[in-house]
C-alpha cells in the first residue's frame, strides 16, 4: 500500500512538471512563429541577409520539433530571399521542397502560394512562359477547389502577364484576348476583396489591361486603362507601377511608329528614374550587403554545426537517462493499475455487449410493431368488409387482400422468430387451446392460395384427440402455415392431405402424429439435405406458386425442435413430398375451451363503454369498427396524455391501450391513470412480439394483451374475461 501511495505522489509530480514544460513549449512556439512572420517582413524589404539567416534558425529549432508549418514559412523565405539573389539553383530547391511539404500535409491555402511563386521563377530565372504558366495553372486550379477565390488573383494576373509577353513585338492578338479574360476576373476579384494586400496588384492588373487592349488596337480602352494605372500608382505612390507604364507606352508607340509619342513617353520616363534612382541605389546596397552577410553566415553555421552535434550528444544521453527513469515510473504505476484497469475493461466490455444486444432486441421489437401495425388495418379491414353484402368480382378483390395480409404476416413472424432462435429468447408457452379450431382456422386463412393454385385440402383428423390441449399453439400454427403454404407453392391443381392423430397417451401427456403430404413437385434427395438450411430456396416451375424468403422450412425445423420434436421428409421427384413428426402436449383438465363467439360473452360485453388509446387513426378505425360489430359502444384518442385526461371525467368499463406511442407510452400512460384508479381493466392492444412484451404486461397493472392482428373470437375471449372479473369483483 506504502507503494501505492508513493507512486500516486510520483505520478502527480511528474504531472505538474510536463504541465510546466508545456506552458514554456507554447511560450517558445509562439516566438518561433514572431521570428518566421519577421523573416518574410525582412525578404519583402530586401533585408534579406537576415531573412535568411532567421529562415535559418527557425528550420534548426524545428528539426526536433517537425513543425510543418514553421519549416514551410522558413522554406518560402529562403526561396524568395535566393531567388532576388539570382541565386537559381537554391532558390528553385527551397521553392520544391515548400511545395512538397504542403502537398505532403494537405495545406492548400500554402501550396497555391508555392505554386504561384515556382510560376513567378520560372518566368523571372528561366524565361519559360510556358512552364511557368503550368505552375500559375495549378494554382488556379486547387484556389478554385478549395473555394479560396482571393488566391485567384496573382496566378491569373502573372498568366496574363506571360501571355501578353509585350517584349516578344509579336503578333499575338489571340494571347491577348484570353490576356484580358484573365485580367478581368483577377481585377473583379480583387475588387470585391477588402483586404488592403491587393492593392499594389490592381494597378499592376490596369497596366496589363492598357497593354493587351494596347496590342489588339482597342486604343480607347488601351488609354482609359493606362489612366487609371497612372491614376492608382500616383495616388499610392507606387513609382515602379508608373515608371513601367511609360515604358511600356514607349515601347507600344515604336512599335507602332508613333516616333513622337514614343519620346513623350521616354522624357516622362526619364524623370520618374530620377525619382526612383536612389531607392534602387539603395536595393542594389542592399543585396551587395545580402551576399556579403550570406557568406558571413554560412561560415557561421558551419561552425554552429560543429557546436551542435555536441550539444546533441549529450541530450542524447540526458534524453536516455530521462527516459529510463520515464519507464521506471511508468512501469510502477502499471504494477499496481493493471488488475483494475483489466476489470475495467472486462466491465466495459460487459456493458457493450449488453448494451448491443438491447439494441437489437429492440429493434426487432420495434420492427414487429411498424410491420404489424398496418397489417392489422389490411387484414382486419378486409375481414370486416367481407362479412358485408359484396358483389363477387370485389369479394375476390377482398379475398386476395387478405390473403396477401396474411402471407405477409407469416413471413413477417418467420424473421422475427428466426431472431429469437438465434439470440436464444425462443420461450415455448403452454397454454390452453383448441387443435381442432386451430387447423380449421389455419385451413380458411389459406383458402385463397388453395383457389388460386386449384388445389384441394383433405384433413383426416383424430376424433379421439382431447378438444382442449395445453401446449404452444402460436408456435404449433407457425409449424402448419408453413408447411401446408409450402405444399400448396409446389402443387399445382392436385390434392393436400393433412393428418393429425393420436399415437400415445401416458398419464397426463399425450403424443399426437402430424403429416402435412402433397402430390406436387418432389425433392430430390440430394436437395432433402439442403432445404432445411437458412435462406434456401427451391425453385418452382409451377405457373401460380409463391415465392418466399427461405426460411419457412428452417423456422419449422427450429421450432419442432424446441418443441421437443424432429421433423422429417420423404419425397421423390414428381411423386410429392410429406413431411412430418410428432409432438407432445399435456392433457387440460377444462373438457371445452371458447373458441368461436358464444352468446354468453357477447351478452358480458353488451353496450359497455370502451375507450381506445392508440396515436394511429386508421388502427382506431378499425378497432372502433371490430367493437361495433360485437355491440360494443367507443370513443378514441389520440394519445397517453388525452386518455388520462377523459378517464378522469367519464366512466368507461375497458381501456384498449396501444403501447408504443410517442411522448408518453402504454405502460407510462397505464402507470399515471392507475395512480387514481385502479379498478378500470386496463387491456394491452399491441404489434409487438408477445414473447418481448409478455414480461412487461406482468410487471405492469394492465389486465390482458391483444397481439395485433388478431382472431376476433380471441379477442372477444379477453375483453369478455377482462370485463367480467371487474363486475364478479
Amino acid at each position: 500500500m506504502k507503494s501505492f501511495f508513493c507512486g500516486i505522489l510520483l505520478f502527480f509530480c511528474m504531472q505538474n512538471i510536463v504541465f510546466a514544460q508545456d506552458n514554456d513549449a507554447q511560450k517558445a512556439l509562439d516566438s518561433i512563429f514572431e521570428l518566421s512572420a519577421k523573416s518574410y517582413e525582412l525578404s519583402q524589404q530586401n533585408k534579406l541577409a537576415d531573412a535568411i539567416k532567421l529562415s535559418n534558425e527557425i528550420l534548426d529549432y524545428e528539426k526536433d520539433n517537425r513543425n510543418d508549418s514553421l519549416r514551410g514559412r522558413a522554406y518560402n523565405v529562403l526561396g524568395i530571399s535566393y531567388t532576388t539573389l539570382k541565386d537559381s539553383i537554391k532558390g528553385k530547391y527551397y521553392f520544391l521542397k515548400t511545395k512538397s511539404l504542403y502537398e505532403r500535409t494537405k495545406d492548400t491555402a500554402n501550396l497555391i502560394t508555392a505554386y504561384n511563386n515556382l510560376g513567378a521563377y520560372e518566368n523571372m530565372i528561366n524565361h519559360d512562359h510556358k512552364k511557368s504558366n503550368a505552375y500559375f495553372a495549378k494554382a488556379i486550379k486547387i484556389a478554385r477547389l478549395s473555394n479560396n477565390l482571393n488566391a485567384v488573383i496573382h496566378p491569373n494576373a502573372n498568366i496574363a502577364e506571360n501571355l501578353i509577353d509585350i517584349e516578344s513585338r509579336r503578333n499575338n492578338v489571340a494571347s491577348c484576348r484570353l490576356a484580358i479574360t484573365y485580367l478581368t476576373d483577377a481585377l473583379n476579384l480583387a475588387n470585391k476583396s477588402k483586404n488592403k494586400h491587393f492593392n499594389r496588384i490592381k494597378g499592376d492588373i490596369y497596366e496589363s489591361l492598357a497593354v493587351a487592349n494596347f496590342k489588339i488596337k482597342n486604343y480607347e480602352a488601351s488609354d482609359a486603362y493606362f489612366d487609371k494605372a497612372l491614376h492608382y500608382a500616383e495616388a499610392h505612390g507606387y513609382l515602379e507601377i508608373i515608371s513601367e507604364i511609360y515604358n511600356d507606352k514607349a515601347i507600344l508607340y515604336e512599335g507602332e511608329k508613333q516616333f513622337d509619342k514614343q519620346n513623350e513617353m521616354l522624357k516622362k520616363l526619364i524623370e520618374i528614374k530620377d525619382s526612383i534612382y536612389k531607392v534602387e541605389k539603395f536595393d542594389t546596397a542592399k543585396k551587395i550587403e545580402s551576399e556579403y552577410y550570406i557568406k558571413e553566415n554560412e561560415e557561421k553555421l558551419k561552425f554552429i554545426e560543429k557546436e551542435k552535434q555536441i550539444q546533441d550528444n549529450t541530450i542524447v544521453k540526458a534524453r536516455i537517462y530521462n527516459i529510463v527513469l520515464a519507464l521506471f515510473s511508468v512501469l510502477l504505476l502499471l504494477s499496481v493499475y493493471s488488475v483494475y484497469k483489466k476489470n475495467k475493461e472486462l466491465k466495459l466490455a460487459k456493458v457493450k455487449a449488453e448494451h448491443l444486444s438491447k439494441v437489437k432486441s429492440n429493434f426487432y421489437s420495434e420492427i414487429s410493431h411498424e410491420l404489424r401495425t398496418p397489417l392489422y388495418a389490411v387484414i382486419e379491414l378486409s375481414t370486416l368488409l367481407l362479412k358485408e353484402n359484396v358483389n363477387v368480382k370485389h369479394r375476390e378483390y377482398l379475398e386476395s387482400l387478405k390473403f396477401s395480409g396474411n402471407h405477409l404476416l407469416s413471413l413477417i413472424n418467420n424473421v422475427l422468430q428466426l431472431n429469437k432462435v438465434e439470440s436464444g429468447k425462443m420461450k415455448i408457452q403452454n397454454l390452453d387451446f383448441n387443435l381442432k379450431s386451430l387447423i380449421d382456422n389455419i385451413i380458411e386463412s389459406l383458402e385463397y392460395a388453395l383457389n388460386d393454385s386449384n388445389n384441394k385440402i383433405h384433413l383426416n383428423y383424430d376424433t379421439t384427440i382431447p378438444e382442449v390441449i395445453v401446449g404452444d399453439s402460436l408456435k404449433l400454427s407457425q409449424v402448419l402455415i408453413n408447411l401446408i403454404s409450402n405444399a400448396i407453392k409446389f402443387t399445382n391443381n392436385g390434392n393436400i392431405s393433412i393428418t393429425i392423430k393420436q399415437v400415445k397417451t401416458v398419464t397426463e401427456d399425450i403424443t399426437l402424429f402430424f403429416n402435412i403430404s402433397d402430390d406436387g413437385m418432389g425433392i430430390s434427395q440430394e436437395k432433402q439435405k439442403q432445404i432445411f438450411e437458412d435462406f434456401y430456396q427451391e425453385h418452382t416451375k409451377n405457373d401460380k406458386s409463391y415465392k418466399g424468403t427461405g426460411l419457412g422450412l428452417s423456422i419449422v425445423k427450429r421450432i419442432v425442435t424446441a418443441m421437443g420434436g424432429e421433423v422429417k421428409v420423404n419425397s421423390k421427384p414428381n411423386e410429392g413430398a410429406s413431411f412430418f413428426f410428432e409432438l407432445t402436449f399435456n392433457t387440460s383438465e377444462k373438457l371445452e375451451l371458447s373458441t368461436s363467439l358464444c352468446p354468453h360473452q357477447l351478452e358480458i360485453i353488451k353496450d359497455q363503454k370502451v375507450l381506445v388509446v392508440d396515436d394511429n387513426k386508421i388502427n382506431q378505425m378499425v378497432t372502433k369498427k371490430v367493437l361495433e360489430q360485437l355491440g360494443i359502444q367507443s370513443s378514441a384518442v389520440d394519445s397517453g396524455f388525452e386518455a388520462i385526461e377523459i378517464v378522469k371525467r367519464e366512466a368507461y368499463d375497458c381501456i384498449l391501450m396501444d403501447l408504443h406511442m410517442p411522448d408518453l407510452d402504454g405502460f407510462e400512460t397505464t402507470k399515471m391513470i392507475r395512480d387514481f384508479n385502479t379498478e378500470i381493466p386496463i387491456v394491452a392492444l399491441t404489434a409487438g412480439a408477445s414473447e418481448d412484451i409478455e414480461s412487461k404486461i406482468k410487471d405492469s397493472d394492465m389486465n390482458g394483451y391483444v397481439l395485433k392482428p388478431f382472431l376476433t373470437a380471441d379477442f372477444l375471449e379477453t375483453i369478455s374475461t377482462t370485463i367480467n372479473k371487474k363486475e364478479n369483483y
